[in-house]
């Protein structure tokens, strides 16, 4: 309760929808995005226990990004057919089933399977669940309201690690399926008893030739950017899904712009607060999902941390997120997105410039602190973005705008996580064959009877894999730093693209502008 006037204002009278409502659909958003990273770290455990290989269990992670890939772009047409709400049920439901069903799979190949139909319902939560809060939010508190279900957004990605690390190491690594499963009952009944129902807004029919394109367009280009770290970028195979999926994707591109009901509506992206959001959000996104998935990797084959140490790691910086998403919302409800965005992808570029300079001798403190830094100003920018581009975006359109926002997000973390994955691999190889060049032709001609370098103090074997070991630690530091120069880099473009998002307008004026749900910034 807040007193206005003498008079008592509710929660929902301020914000527009109940904290029931808002607790309900941010417990389900947090559930599937926790899903995306809690399985990393179980992944050397379900090898042991299913005898699988290396290729195969990577599927467990791939076909649940593919899925979710996918699917996210008929979301917004499923929302505006079928209603909001009917859908977020649907997908809740679907979600819990495929995690229980995950958590009891017997082999490779079943929890390959269930992990698709998890990936179902998780493809339709994150954007059908931020159609309904903005929809039911008032337009001068949407930042707000925003900045809250933005924590689940965040704070999920960072605490998976940890939760998936204890799990594993005191628990059972079957609980990381488990879990979700009381969350989702709960969240079915909060939201069934404290969302109204929202009938359907249109009963055109799906855009059939558009489904079909954009789900074998992303198919292809989304495994060819899963499997490029592994197999290479100049592999045939990876060439050639990716010249498919480009092909069936301007395919795709040509439909939607011509169609009288396209299923991603792109013609939103003449909208030019929406495209600078996009395109500042999508930057963000690749530079904080390569610097979670660069991060661990580091922590864990070169400082020797254990997962859940990992986790522990980033779970503070997370914490700083969670922490300013809101705060962050009620600041752009007063003076818009432009100089949070300004403020926080400063903050970004410098915890990324500061980062480019990890080695062996940083300690945990120190990186601790450089990354909640860096998350500090990712949480003041994240939110005010995204929902200065929603705001632009009519009310009649804004299920499509959420659909295409998260696709272009989900493709963009896909996209920077492939590239900086191949840059830290392939920058340690190159680091690593040179050094062993310069050590062969350096010892070349004092190798002695034994076949052993006398130099440097080596008389034996052991010592000299010593040698080598040490070279492949420089060798990956020198591969992770360039990685990091890379996610500096896309900071300096997000920051550079900030600049163009506009300033805020009053509410008045835009009221006065027509066909919006009351925008609040340009």
């Amino acid at each position: 309760m807040k007193v206005k006037g003498g008079k008592r204002v509710s929660f929902k009278e301020r914000f527009g929808m109940s904290p029931l409502a808002l607790i309900s659909v941010v417990f389900g958003v947090f559930m599937a995005i926790l899903d995306n990273t809690v399985v990393n770290v179980a992944i050397p455990k379900m090898m042991s226990v299913f005898s699988a290989t290396q290729n195969e269990i990577e599927w467990v992670i791939t076909a649940y990004l593919l899925v979710t890939g996918m699917l996210t772009p008929v979301s917004g047409y499923l929302g505006d057919r079928f209603g909001q709400k009917r859908i977020y049920l649907l997908a809740l439901g679907i979600f819990t089933l495929g995690s229980a069903l995950c958590g009891l799979s017997w082999s490779t190949q079943s929890i390959i399977v269930f992990r698709v139909l998890q990936a179902i319902g998780g493809a339709m939560l994150m954007p059908v669940s931020m159609t309904i809060l903005f929809s039911m939010s008032k337009p001068e508190r949407r930042g707000t309201i925003m900045g809250i279900w933005g924590i689940a957004l965040m704070f999920a990605p960072a605490l998976g690690p940890t939760l998936s690390g204890y799990f594993v190491e005191y628990l059972n690594w079957r609980l990381i399926f488990y879990i979700n499963v009381p969350i989702g009952f709960l969240s079915f009944f909060m939201v069934t008893a404290s969302i109204p129902k929202m009938p359907a807004r249109s009963t055109e029919r799906l855009d059939i030739a558009g489904f079909l394109t954009s789900l074998g367009g992303f198919f292809c280009v989304l495994y060819a950017l899963s499997e490029a770290p592994a197999d290479g970028w100049g592999s045939i195979t990876i060439l050639s899904f990716l010249t498919v999926g480009i092909i069936l994707l301007a395919f795709f591109v040509a439909i939607e712009l011509t169609a009288k009901n396209p299923m991603l509506d792109l013609r939103l992206f003449k909208r030019k607060v929406f495209l600078v959001s996009i395109i500042t959000s999508s930057l963000l996104s690749i530079s904080m999902l390569g610097a979670l998935f660069i991060l661990p990797v580091f922590l864990q084959n070169s400082l020797g941390f254990t997962p859940l140490e990992t986790g522990l790691l980033t779970l503070p910086g997370a914490i700083v997120t969670g922490v300013l998403m809101p705060i962050s919302g009620v600041l752009f409800d007063r003076i818009g997105a432009r100089p949070l965005g300004i403020i926080g992808l400063a903050i970004m570029l410098v915890g990324s410039i500061l980062l480019m300079g990890i080695n062996l001798n940083w300690t945990f403190g120190t990186i601790l602190l450089v990354y909640m830094f860096r998350q500090a100003g990712m949480g003041l920018s994240m939110m005010p973005l995204s929902t200065a581009g929603m705001n632009d975006v009519p009310r009649d359109m804004v299920s499509r705008a959420t659909a295409l926002q998260n696709t272009m997000r989900n493709v963009a973390g896909s996209i920077g996580t492939a590239y900086l994955s191949t840059v830290m691999q392939s920058q340690s190889t190159s680091n690593l064959i040179t050094y062993l060049q310069r050590l062969s032709l350096h010892n070349l001609s004092q190798i002695n009877l034994t076949g052993i370098p006398s130099v440097f103090g080596i008389t034996s074997s052991t010592q000299l894999t010593s040698l080598v070991g040490e070279l492949q630690q420089i060798a990956f530091e020198h591969g992770t730093q360039a990685a990091f120069v890379v996610a500096a880099i896309i900071s300096v473009l997000g920051f550079l693209s900030v600049l163009f998002i506009g300033k805020k307008k009053p509410p008045l004026e835009l009221a006065q502008r027509g066909g919006r749900s009351a925008a609040l910034v340009e």
